[in-house]
């Protein structure tokens, strides 16, 4: 009853981030269906969904600056988003060839040959969103097959626009871990990293693989040297056994789901407690957010909830079972969004990361416009 009243109490302070005053760029009809654009382009109403995640993101900045701004907002993925894509101008094309009145494949292909030069050319920089965020989180730069490179336009759109840089490895072997550090060391990149065979991260490694500690107090991710993502709570008994186990810790960077087990919220105080490294120097404590998939191990999720019902829980996840995709622009989805997200900056925590964020894809697979 407790945790039931706690989240109701979040649900009653209101929705802030999702304001009047947040201005969102793209309006969808009300009875829109993606899974219909599957079959049917001619006359129907395709939205950005790029846009519309960016939009999501971008409110939720706007929030954070406007009470709290030296709360750090860091994207798990999105590279995409960063961005103007080449999908995106070929939405505006057929877009443009509909208005013109074509009806036919061929006709949309003839008007696209001489559709005139897009306003924004495909790999310019969307600020507003960039400026919404303030760091990203890249996974597998060098384990898993990777070149070891990252890509220079992140880079260059990192260092041009001051976004911090984090990692997570997920790597096969103890040595191919360790060249995983020592390379993004080199690049001033912090990571996390694991040989896990499934990246579940439900585990505090042993006090000897700390790389590079720091006994520094650390106020910022550009002072920040290794990364500690606990984030599956299954091999703990108990929240507070849980702080305190990651509480005994001198990483400079905790990353943690705000909910013991999904369901019991932290305190401010266990918040507090976690922001002091085992040496006595204070670090920074980040939650996460995911802001496209619902779960049912969730408070917010109610009695008879599936997918399909209410409409807007749209994909069964291939990696998740307890969660489902969802139509993440939709005003019920994001006013829950909303109150996670201001409950988190109430209860202390330094940043939050934003997950899943990548999933727009999801529906742009679904439209046939290249």
């Amino acid at each position: 009853m407790i945790k039931i009243a706690y989240f109701c109490l979040m649900c009653l302070i209101g929705l802030l981030p999702f304001s009047a005053n947040a201005q969102e760029t793209t309006q969808i009809p009300e009875n829109f269906d993606p899974l219909e654009e599957r079959f049917k382009i001619e006359g129907a109403y395709v939205p950005n969904y790029r846009e519309l995640m960016r939009d999501v993101i971008v409110a939720l900045g706007q929030y954070a600056r406007e009470n709290n701004p030296k709360f750090q907002i860091i994207a798990d993925g999105g590279q995409t988003l960063l961005t103007r894509g080449e999908w995106e101008n070929d939405l505006d094309d057929l877009h443009r060839a509909e208005m013109a009145g074509a009806k036919s494949d061929d006709e949309r292909f003839l008007l696209k040959l001489f559709s005139p030069e897009h306003p924004i050319v495909a790999g310019s920089p969307i600020r507003r969103y960039i400026s919404a965020i303030n760091g990203l989180l890249l996974t597998n730069q060098v384990c898993g097959g990777a070149t070891g490179k990252l890509r220079e336009d992140i880079e260059k759109i990192a260092k041009e626009y001051g976004l911090s840089l984090i990692g997570v490895e997920h790597c096969s072997s103890e040595n191919e871990k360790k060249d995983a550090v020592l390379t993004l060391a080199k690049k001033k990149i912090p990571v996390h990293t694991d040989t896990d065979k499934s990246p579940v991260f439900d585990k505090i490694p042993p006090a000897k693989e700390l790389f590079l500690e720091n006994p520094a107090n650390i106020d910022s991710v550009a002072k920040v040297r290794n990364i500690l993502i606990l984030t599956d709570t299954r091999n703990f008994t108990d929240k507070d056994l849980l702080i305190k186990s990651l509480g005994d810790t001198n990483y400079d960077l905790l990353i943690v789901d705000p909910f013991f087990k999904s369901s019991v919220p932290f305190t401010k105080e266990d918040v507090k407690e976690l922001q002091t490294k085992k040496v006595g120097a204070k670090r920074l404590v980040f939650a996460v957010l995911n802001v496209s998939k619902a779960q049912d191990t969730r408070l917010y999720w109610e009695k008879g909830w599936k997918q399909g019902n209410p409409v807007w829980l749209r994909f069964q996840s291939k990696t998740d079972p307890s969660g489902i995709i969802v139509d993440f622009w939709n005003p019920a989805w994001k006013r829950i969004l909303g109150v996670y997200f201001k409950s988190i900056m109430e209860l202390g925590f330094d940043g939050i990361v934003l997950q899943d964020i990548d999933e727009h894809k999801t529906y742009e697979r679904l439209i046939p416009i290249n």
